[in-house]
């Protein structure tokens, strides 16, 4: 299979014979021609051609591009010109988590192929349109390749922190309990800031809402698999688990909008547990209820919900305070949400509840939406799910643009970390993202251009016959399928690829956006905030500068 022998001329030059014409007449010499062109397009066009979608796109000419750098130019010179030093009365940051440069480029292209029909590499996701971005670099005190905690740690409070520890400074290392129970190591985040400054705040994510990036916002722990009683341990003795001090603690439990899944840890269901991701308590408390009590006892108007139905029928306008539990665990990926009034929002459904619920604050507030199982899907190998999310995600993006004036509204779309996805081969433009890119010369096999460095994917096995390892024929299967895993170098268990440890990047809209200008540490994006809406460490040294209108040359 795709053994032939390859023509030493280059491609463009058979091509370009292929298309001469045979003298008129001539049966057989047309005749042979059309075979040579069969033959050539099967045995030296890239396998992802066959049994593959194949999207051929435009080829653009000279005016094309000229035009499109020139409308560019004009964008940035408005950018460059038009820059808005005003305060950001609302702050929104986005964070698909695991969402690197690799599955960002993957998903703009599977979002043109699936949802336009088009190629896809010539399109954008709504944040690429953004004004203004940076590179933002992921490692930790302690680790070249973050994990999620300590990354949300970085950019919600400003500081950098140790490999699984959430809401603590550099001198608390994972498991040590009582030095993160030490006030003068925890640090304070955005959603800390926010409330001083009397704005409402709110979390929406698609994992529980004790695990790692929204259990930044409000907690202080030094391991982040402390998300219930149940997972304390001997080493967790005398901490107070996470669910906890989302209940219990400031700021947790003043967080005006609360919605996610983790009914588990939170106590707030009586089904057995039976997922390994997710822990129960033990103590048998009900934290969902007593938040309900704590609120209701102040006299504020506050629901609990757990379905779609009920995030529809909520009442905005006599609500105080929310909190959405959508799962035991985390929430579904969006590629399996049953979307009916008994199932599960999606995320752009809980990112506008949000924003209506917030609005009603005149001082403004601040909102953090994750994607939170774009990383879940990447951690299992699954391209397509992963892409699926990445494009829920965009849809939350979207739906906030909607319904906020990004004059006074601050958006940010990062991400945590990124995955060890890559985009390989030298697959035609307009390939399926998720087929088969090229073949090997050496064995003589095709792979598909979405692969991994690490995961469960590896498919090997020891031929005796020929004397060696041989990999999978991945034209044998649907390499587009959900739960479809491409291979990977190095072996791992199910569910076991890690995180990639290179730069992601940030893209921001409204005020102040254009502080995020070049490479960055990650701990910089919640200075930005602070920065943009005068609260936090920055909010009695905000004072803007007067814009430097020297550069602008009028013309006559």
């Amino acid at each position: 299979m795709f053994n032939a022998k390859k023509d030493d001329r280059k491609e463009p030059e058979l091509r370009r014979d292929l298309h001469t014409s045979p003298p008129r007449g001539t049966m057989a010499r047309r005749l042979q021609t059309m075979l040579l062109l069969t033959a050539v397009v099967v045995l030296s066009a890239p396998p992802s051609v066959l049994g593959q979608k194949y999207r051929r796109p435009r080829r653009e000419g000279q005016q094309y591009w000229k035009n499109m750098a020139s409308q560019d130019l004009k964008e940035a010179m408005d950018v460059a010109m038009n820059q808005n030093w005003g305060v950001a009365k609302n702050v929104i940051m986005f964070v698909g988590d695991g969402m690197g440069i690799t599955a960002t480029t993957a998903a703009r292209i599977y979002k043109g192929q699936q949802r336009f029909g088009r190629s896809g590499e010539e399109g954008y996701l709504r944040w690429e349109k953004f004004p203004n971005s940076a590179f933002i670099k992921t490692y930790l005190l302690d680790r070249q390749v973050a994990d999620s905690a300590a990354a949300a740690t970085a950019f919600f409070s400003g500081v950098k922190a140790n490999y699984y520890t959430i809401g603590v400074d550099n001198r608390v290392q994972k498991n040590m309990c009582f030095a993160s129970l030490d006030h003068k190591n925890q640090v304070s985040s955005v959603i800390d800031w926010a409330q001083k400054e009397g704005k409402h705040t709110g979390l929406v994510t698609t994992t529980r809402v004790t695990h790692a990036t929204p259990a930044a916002l409000y907690a202080h722990s030094a391991n982040r698999d402390w998300e219930c009683d149940t997972s304390l341990g001997l080493v967790g003795h005398g901490c107070k688990d996470i669910a906890r001090q989302l209940a219990e603690d400031e700021p947790g439990r003043s967080i005006n909008v609360i919605m996610g899944g983790g009914r588990h840890p939170m106590g707030s269901t009586y089904l057995p547990n039976t997922d390994p991701r997710s822990c129960g308590r033990a103590d048998g408390r009900n934290l969902t209820l007593e938040w309900l009590l704590h609120k209701t006892a102040r006299g504020y108007t506050a629901k609990y919900i757990h379905d779609l139905g009920g995030l529809l029928d909520l009442d905005i306008q006599n609500t105080d305070y929310v909190m959405g539990l959508f799962g035991d665990s985390h929430m579904d990926f969006e590629a399996d949400r049953k979307n009916h009034a008994g199932g599960q929002p999606s995320l752009a459904n809980m990112t506008s509840t949000a924003i209506r619920l917030l609005s009603k604050n005149r001082k403004g507030y601040f909102l953090m939406v994750e994607g939170g199982r774009i990383d879940h899907a990447l951690h299992n190998s699954e391209p397509r799910r992963a892409m699926d999310d990445v494009l829920a995600f965009e849809d939350a993006v979207t739906t906030a643009l909607n319904q906020v004036d990004t004059r006074d509204t601050l958006i940010i779309v990062t991400a945590d970390h990124s995955h060890v996805m890559t985009i390989n081969g030298y697959p035609v433009r307009g390939n399926n993202i998720l087929g088969i890119a090229d073949y090997s010369e050496t064995d003589k096999l095709p792979y598909t251009t979405l692969m991994f460095t690490n995961g469960h994917g590896y498919d090997y096995r020891y031929d005796a016959a020929q004397g060696k390892v041989v990999r999978a024929d991945v034209s044998t299967v649907n390499t587009t399928a959900y739960g479809y895993t491409p291979l990977a170098a190095v072996p791992m268990p199910e569910g076991g690829e890690t995180h990639g440890g290179e730069d992601v990047a940030a893209f921001a809209i409204g005020p102040m956006s254009h502080l995020l200008h070049r490479t960055h540490e990650q701990n910089y994006l919640a200075h930005v905030v602070g920065m943009a809406a005068c609260m936090g460490p920055h909010a009695s040294t905000c004072t803007r500068p007067k814009p430097d209108l020297s550069h602008q040359i009028l013309r006559r």
